[in-house]
Formats: structure tokens, sequence, C-alpha cells
């Protein structure tokens, strides 16, 4: 596998793009045979146990996950490869017993909660969570790949095997005529099998590059510190990353809660096409994070600076136009589902518009991350989901799945306004050359993609026949728009890049 520093971030992100793409896309195409297979009633229950599932399998990764990749970044930038195997235990050994302890905690609220879902028993809920906690793990062998330079063996493993598995699983069942439990065993299957090649990957890799788990630093003080330094970063993400997976998915379970599983299938839908854009971001999180990390280390502020913008106009020009044409046909991308899903049009129209605007503050995130703020992370996020449950609770018995959205906008647009100011102003971490790229970016989307699509559909209606022309369309607009503002757009910089 290729180092990230001797290809560039061009390459690490279009890896990560690709993988991801190909993994939303999958999903999609699961959530559609869900839909048709299970319908909109069906279709909630699968979702609350997915949205048990990830929360699960977050909280048990205990924020070891984005601590390797950041520590294990440090130890490489700063000549420390002693330090590489030891990181590697202390991160595993915690994820292990927080496993143990969240799947206790996920029985316990199924013997003491009134709450039952159809079609699925309290005991398969807990051996999902269970499954979960071997998701949590192969997040870790993966970080390791990815703190270790390893670009590909994400993408691959985490966003194309694992959903290829998933989706094959389920032809399988639908095939036979199975249910809702069958289709949710199908759908965990995949994982302890991934978990299994992520960590022969990892286990290589440190062979490789940190001659494997013998070596340690010098003294037990080095350990010690190492340690400490390395769960005071991780804990405290690992909250904010409970916090984050909450604000993604506490939504769908409330929504089920306080309308029904139907509303929650439809909205549960609505919210994943609509994240299908943030496979941009999560390509450049995965590409930037150790770049990031390495150059904060070594004080190189201005290269952070320079990715910053650079990436950033990158990912309006990459995103955008999906979610413009999300936004203008919102109710012939849910047809696809099946029927009744269309009844999320405008919320899906919604959550568009504010995952476009929250793009545009590019990698803040990860910048936030990997300079070592994670202690502000956490307050933004529990900032952001406090927001999130009071307006949800208030507007969805009043506007239903639209209320849920509004709120979720809110609350996505707000948290992304507060970490642009901490990064930007208390940070002292502004994109240079940022501004001309930007607007070049924007212009392309809105102005082309945009008045192509809502001509299309104010002449010809909105069909799955007219959306797909209309894309089509603008799509080679776009990219025959594009070739020759390579250079205004920034993505010839890009492209060259290297790590200084």
């Amino acid at each position: 596998m290729a180092e990230q520093g001797s290809r560039g971030i061009a390459w690490s992100g279009a890896v990560n793009l690709i993988g991801g793409a190909t993994g939303s896309v999958i999903g999609l195409v699961l959530a559609a045979v869900v839909g048709h297979q299970l319908g909109t009633e069906g279709a909630g229950t699968y979702f609350v146990v997915v949205a048990v599932f990830m929360v699960a399998s977050n909280v048990a990764e205990l924020g070891a996950d984005t601590g390797l990749v950041r520590y294990l970044s440090v130890a490489r930038a700063t000549g420390r490869p002693q330090d590489v195997p030891h990181l590697v235990v202390v991160a595993v050994r915690p994820v292990v017993v927080g496993g143990v302890v969240v799947v206790s905690g996920v029985a316990a609220s199924v013997a003491l909660s009134p709450v039952r879902l159809p079609d699925v028993s309290g005991t398969f809920v807990i051996v999902a969570a269970g499954v979960a906690v071997l998701s949590s793990l192969v997040a870790v062998m993966l970080a390791v790949t990815r703190g270790l330079g390893d670009v590909l063996s994400y993408p691959v493993l985490q966003n194309i095997a694992l959903p290829v598995l998933r989706l094959g699983g389920v032809l399988v069942v639908v095939t036979a005529g199975g249910g809702t439990a069958a289709v949710l065993t199908a759908w965990l299957v995949p994982v302890p099998v991934v978990l299994v090649l992520a960590t022969a990957v990892a286990l290589r890799l440190l062979v490789r590059r940190a001659g494997g788990l013998r070596t340690a630093p010098a003294s037990n003080v080095d350990r010690r510190r190492l340690t400490r330094d390395f769960w005071t970063f991780s804990a405290v993400r690992g909250v904010s990353a409970t916090v984050e997976i909450l604000l993604e998915w506490l939504d769908v379970i409330l929504v089920g809660v306080l309308t029904s599983a139907e509303q929650a299938g439809i909205y549960a839908v609505v919210t994943r096409c609509a994240r299908v854009g943030e496979i941009v971001q999560q390509a450049a999180r995965v590409a930037v994070g150790p770049q990031i990390s390495a150059a904060l280390a070594r004080g190189a502020v201005d290269e952070a600076r320079q990715v910053y913008g650079l990436v950033t106009a990158a990912m309006i020009w990459m995103s955008w136009p999906f979610f413009v044409v999300l936004a203008v046909f919102p109710e012939a991308v849910l047809s696809i589902f099946g029927p009744g899903f269309e009844d999320g049009a405008v919320s899906l129209t919604v959550l568009s518009v504010a995952m476009a605007l929250a793009t545009a503050a590019g990698t803040v995130q990860t910048i936030l991350l990997m300079g070592g703020r994670s202690s502000w992370q956490l307050a933004d996020k529990a900032a952001a989901l406090t927001l999130n449950v009071v307006l949800t609770v208030t507007l969805v018995p009043v506007w239903g799945i639209e209320g849920a959205a509004v709120a979720w906008a809110v609350t996505i647009l707000a948290d992304t306004a507060l970490v642009v100011h901490q990064v930007q102003h208390l940070m002292g971490v502004r994109p240079t050359g940022h501004g001309h790229q930007l607007r070049t970016a924007v212009a392309l989307s809105v102005g082309l993609v945009g008045a192509t699509t809502v001509t299309a559909r104010l002449v010809a209606g909105e069909s799955l026949a007219v959306m797909a022309t209309a894309t089509a369309v603008a799509a080679v607009l776009f990219v025959a728009a594009s070739v020759p503002l390579r250079h205004r757009l920034g993505l010839t910089e890009l492209v060259r890049h290297r790590s200084g």
C-alpha cells in the first residue's frame, strides 16, 4: 500500500471518494430492497435496529479509532516508530472491555423498556449489540491502517466489501421471502468476516512499518505518558463520537416513538438519501486527517491552511450538484424506495439544502480533532444534541417528519457555524486561496446544475425519467465547464499538493 505522503491528498481523497460512493450507492440499493420487501412499517423496524447497532458500535469504540489516526500519524511524523505498537495495544484492550459494558447496557434497556418492535425480539436486539462491538473493533483496526499511511484498506473493506456482502446476503434472504428479522440477520453476518480481514491487514502493516507488536517506548515513564496522552484525547473523542452518532440516528428513533414505525421508516430513508452527499466530506476527512495532524504537530500551520482552502473548494465542487438534484427532485428520488416514501419529499429538500451549506464549511471538524481540541468538539456536539432533541420533541408532534427535518437542519447549521468560528478564529487556521475557488464552485453548482434541473422540472414535471435526463445533461455541462476552470477551482493545485 502506498504512503499518503508520497501520493498526496488527491490520491487519498479520490480512493476514499470512490470507496465512499460505492458504499453509499450500495446502501441506497439496500434501502430500496428493504423498502420494497418490508414496506414503510417493516423498514421502520429495520432502521430502528440499525440505529441501535450504530449507536452501540460507536460507543464501544471509545474514541480509540480517532486517537489512533492522530497519534500514529504524529509518531511517524516525529520519528518515533517505537511508540506505534504500544499505542495499538493500549487502544484495543479498553475497547473490548467497553464492548462488554455496552452489550450489558443494551440488555438492561431491553429488559426494562416497555416498547417492543414489530417482527424482532429483545434477544435479537441484544445480539445485534454484540455484533456492533465487533464492528467497533473493525473501526479500530482500520484506524491502525490509516494512521500507518495505508489509504486503500479503509475504503476497500469498510466502504466496499462490507456493503457488498450485506447487499448480497439481503438479496438472498429477500429472494427466499424472508421477513424483517431475516433481513437484519443478513445485514449483521458480514461484520465478523470484515473484522478478520481488517485485523490481518493491520498486523501486516505493524510488522512492516513498526517491527511488530513487541517494540515499545524506552522507559516506563514514556509508556505511561503516552498512554495518558492517548486516552486523555481519545476518551473525550469517544464521548463526542457517541453524541455525534446520537445526532445522526436519535431523530429516527424519536420519530418512531412520537409517531409510528411507518413514519420512522420514511424519515430514515430521507435521512439516508441526504447523507449520501456526506461521502465527499468523509473522503476528505480520511484523506486529510493524518496530514493535518502531522502538519500541526510540526507547527506547519500554513500547510494546514493551504490544505483547508483547497479541500473546501473541492468538496463544494463535488457535492453540491448532488444536493441540488435531491432538492429539486425529492419525490422522484424517494419513489425509488417503494410506495409511500414520497411523503418525505419536503423533508428531503430541507435536509439537502442544510447539508449543502454545512459542506461549504470544509473539513473544520477534522481540523478541530487533529488539532487536539477533542474537548471543544465534545462541548459542541453535546449542545447540538440538546438542541436537536428539544426541537424534535417540539416540532414532530406539530409537523410530523417535516418537523424532524427542520430540527435536524437547524442543528447541523448551528453546529457548523460554531466549529467554523473555533477553527478560524480561536485556532487561527483560516483557509488560504479560498475565496475565488469557493465562488467558482458555487457558481457552477447553482448556476449550471441548478438552472438545468429546475428548468427541466418546471417544463416536464418530476418523474424519474425527467430527473435522470436532466441529471445526465447537467453532468455533461458541469464537467465541460469545469475542465477549463480547473485552475480557478484549485483542482490542479490539489492534485499536485504533497505533504511538507
